[in-house]
């Protein structure tokens, strides 16, 4: 079982941890909470709300940073990259076209794919390299 905490995605393993139900907050399905858990969040989400993004766009930000996440640690990778990329594209996209609009309609479809999917990859690299950092920010605080 892996949980996530909130949108900077800490991830924990809790194998040994004492595992207690719970409903999801959001559906009222069931599903399980580590109990060290219990002491930290104030709400639950199960994996199926966190995928949709309408559950997740109901929450302020101040708040997603205590709900628990019941996620399977063999999706996690390929949700937290979906969400991720659907984030960035929802703030980032409209300032970038906006800044760049004028040399972008110059380029051909394939020159402006690939100058699109440059930023992008860019961009990914540069917020992983951001979370790694302040993961050893708070690991040796």
């Amino acid at each position: 079982m892996c949980v996530c905490e909130g949108i900077k995605m800490k991830t924990k393993d809790y194998k040994n941890s004492k595992i207690i139900k719970v409903t999801c907050d959001f559906c009222g399905k069931d599903m399980e909470c580590p109990e060290e858990m219990l002491k930290t969040s104030k709400r639950h989400m199960c994996y199926t709300c966190f995928q949709n993004s309408k559950s997740i766009k109901n929450v302020r930000d101040e708040e997603l940073k205590n709900i628990h996440v019941d996620a399977p640690m063999d999706e996690l990778t390929d949700t937290i990259a979906e969400n991720f990329a659907d984030a960035m594209v929802e703030d980032v996209f409209q300032d970038m076209w906006s800044k760049k609009k004028r040399d972008l309609k110059e380029l051909s479809k394939k020159d402006l794919s690939k100058e699109m999917f440059g930023a992008g990859v860019y961009m990914g690299i540069q917020a992983f390299m951001d979370s790694t950092r302040d993961l050893e920010k708070n690991e040796d605080a």
